[in-house]
């Protein structure tokens, strides 16, 4: 029999129609059951990012998780930014008596709150700063760059964690200029000795987040999942603003992170990052604005 699911698409990270990143919702009724198969291949017929099923509830209030589930075209994600950013918009904006609202995905309870024009969530976290590694294809498969437009040369870079599954290099450039000249790469990220290298935050995905900190602080960043491009990654900018806090030292630390302009899809991200006297991460939120840009009827 065949069954007709109802979606929602956004933009997140943007006020703008068009702008930002976009973000498919699909909507499961509670007398539908859907495989991890056929989420799946929704998530591949969307192609983007990432696109999310939300199983549905006679009613959202506060007290009552609402689970989803986050999917790229490949995988299912533990977590990740904009998914969760623009699910709360989403149903908090069905939800105008409420001021918060929590998420249930694979890493855990998320709390959202309400922000003007957006939402603002604690992002779960078992952070992790992992040895920098020298992987040379990550520098040799940039052939518009050269070695003065890496800040550490060709020596190693950062890599850390923002959940056991969700993995970054973080690259850092020396301009804007040497940012914009950064090329797609034909095939996605391989840690050498990955289970050696990042014990039990090895699993799930990894990808090369590529960072340069303007004279204003704001942090332009571009991150390149092999071939493919992304708009704006919370979870990448959280991955950031968390190893960047801890550089700075104990202290609530607000970082602005701008993605997606090289794709013509600019992203604001804020990242909030609490750094305890013991130079721990105590928390980490994230925050965006959003807007709907279109419905429509999925068939299975």
């Amino acid at each position: 029999m065949a069954r007709h699911l109802k979606f929602t698409k956004l933009d997140v990270f943007t006020s703008t129609p068009f702008i930002g990143n976009p973000l498919a919702i699909v909507h499961i009724p509670s007398s539908v059951n859907l495989t991890q198969a056929e989420k799946q291949l929704i998530a591949r017929e969307f192609n983007l990012s990432e696109t999310i099923f939300h199983h549905e509830q006679d009613t959202i209030d506060a007290s009552n998780p609402v689970v989803i589930d986050i999917f790229t075209p490949e995988e299912e994600l533990p977590f990740a930014g904009h998914p969760t950013v623009g699910a709360g918009f989403y149903l908090l904006s069905r939800a105008p008596h409420l001021d918060s609202v929590t998420l249930r995905i694979k890493a855990g309870d998320i709390p959202v709150a309400r922000t003007p024009g957006g939402a603002r969530l604690q992002v779960p976290i078992d952070f992790k700063v992992h040895p920098s590694l020298s992987i040379p294809s990550v520098k040799d498969l940039q052939p518009l760059l050269k070695d003065a437009d890496f800040v550490n040369g060709r020596g190693a870079e950062a890599c850390a964690s923002i959940v056991k599954g969700m993995t970054f290099l973080l690259l850092e450039l020396a301009s804007e200029d040497a940012l914009a000249r950064v090329q797609p790469y034909p095939a996605h990220l391989v840690i050498p000795d990955r289970d050696a290298v990042l014990g039990a935050w090895g699993v799930g995905f990894a990808g090369v987040y590529i960072f340069h900190t303007r004279a204003d602080g704001v942090v332009r960043t571009r991150m390149i999942a092999g071939p493919v491009e992304d708009p704006a990654t919370g979870s990448a900018a959280s991955t950031l603003g968390g190893w960047l806090a801890l550089r700075r030292g104990p202290g609530v630390h607000a970082i602005e992170f701008v993605q997606g302009v090289e794709m013509g899809r600019r992203s604001d991200i804020k990242v909030v990052v609490d750094v305890g006297p013991d130079s721990v991460i105590k928390s980490i939120s994230l925050e965006g604005e959003a807007v709907q840009v279109m419905e429509g009827v999925v068939d299975i």
